[in-house]
């Protein structure tokens, strides 16, 4: 008997190993997908949260076996007790979705059992976006010389081409044609993509590779956006540069609002819906959609504002009917 109990231990503590192997490897596997750092780093965290809740559920070590839907939903409670947005909960799933993808591909269970698990209902928000006019004035009081010559770039590009900050900080010199107007990102899901950039960007954008070539004359190649030092611009410090450059002008800017006032803009000029899902890299129109309904209220709220009759659509006169709109005299 002790013998038996022995060998269910030491098969017990391969299991164990194997799993944590394949975490690791699950890890690894997200970098040869190409997923930015930010995504990364916050796949690795919700995964190690959801091991640990795992660990408490059925005593660390854990084994591939301990995988199970029911876990998982369990897993799904702990955090919903924890006060976390729909939007959290949506991420921590796809998370969970995704390893379970990883497993199966690897041969270590059958099926995917987070797609038994009810997603969380999740009301997104409109996106946030800026008026031409005021991103209009916010960036043409940026100066010439260098840093702003730079942040100028940077802000005019990403409006311009309604990059994502991970997609345009990926960007070499050799991804830019200036001739052609273009630049060639590789975006979500490892998708290549063309974007055709603004005539201000362009402008801008040679301003700025002439000021960095004064800076930095041995910066021939490389990543194409450089910080103050000459060295690759970070993710954190281009946060801060917008929000310094913007900030006191247009609250609350950050390159993501950038990108959806770029799609607004789009749209409300007259854009095909299809060719703007195309500019942003968005695998399904149904993303895209969401301008059409900002675009939508902002026509709104200028009817409301400036025509005469905005004010008294169900205005009624002392018998019940229908009042006659007051017209101004001429």
């Amino acid at each position: 008997m002790p013998e038996v109990q022995t060998q269910d231990r030491d098969r017990t503590r391969v299991q164990a190993v194997e799993f944590s192997a394949l975490v690791e490897e699950y890890f690894q596997d997200l970098g040869r997908r190409r997923r930015s750092a930010h995504t990364q780093a916050a796949y690795r965290s919700d995964l190690q949260q959801a091991l640990s809740l795992l660990g408490d559920h059925f005593g660390s070590p854990i084994e591939i076996s301990d995988w199970t839907y029911d876990a998982l939903r369990d897993v799904m409670y702990r955090w919903a007790e924890q006060d976390l947005s729909a939007s959290t909960l949506q991420r921590k799933r796809a998370v969970l979705s995704d390893f379970s993808k990883f497993l199966w591909r690897q041969g270590k269970i059958e099926q995917n059992p987070v797609k038994l698990l009810e997603p969380p209902r999740v009301k997104k928000p409109l996106p946030q976006v800026f008026s031409e006019t005021a991103l209009s004035d916010a960036l043409d009081k940026l100066g010439t010389h260098w840093p702003e010559v730079r942040d100028r770039a940077l802000l005019e590009v990403l409006y311009g081409g309604g990059f994502r900050i991970s997609e345009i900080l990926s960007l070499t010199l050799a991804d830019v044609d200036l001739k052609r107007g273009t630049a060639r990102v590789l975006g979500k899901g490892n998708k290549e993509r063309v974007v055709p950039m603004s005539r201000a960007s362009l402008v801008a954008l040679r301003e700025y590779l002439s000021a960095r070539e004064q800076e930095f004359p041995d910066s021939v190649n490389g990543p194409l956006w450089l910080s103050d030092r000459g060295k690759p611009l970070t993710r954190f410090r281009a946060f801060k540069l917008i929000k310094a450059r913007l900030g006191s002008l247009l609250p609350g800017a950050s390159p993501h609002k950038l990108r959806h006032s770029f799609a607004t803009h789009l749209l409300a000029r007259g854009a095909d819906l299809r060719a703007v899902q195309e500019l942003l890299g968005h695998e399904s129109v149904r993303t895209t959609e969401r301008y059409t309904h900002v675009t939508a209220r902002r026509l709104k709220e200028a009817y409301q504002q400036a025509h005469p009759h905005a004010d008294e659509p169900n205005s009624q006169d002392a018998n019940g009917g229908a009042k006659s709109p007051q017209r101004t005299n001429q």
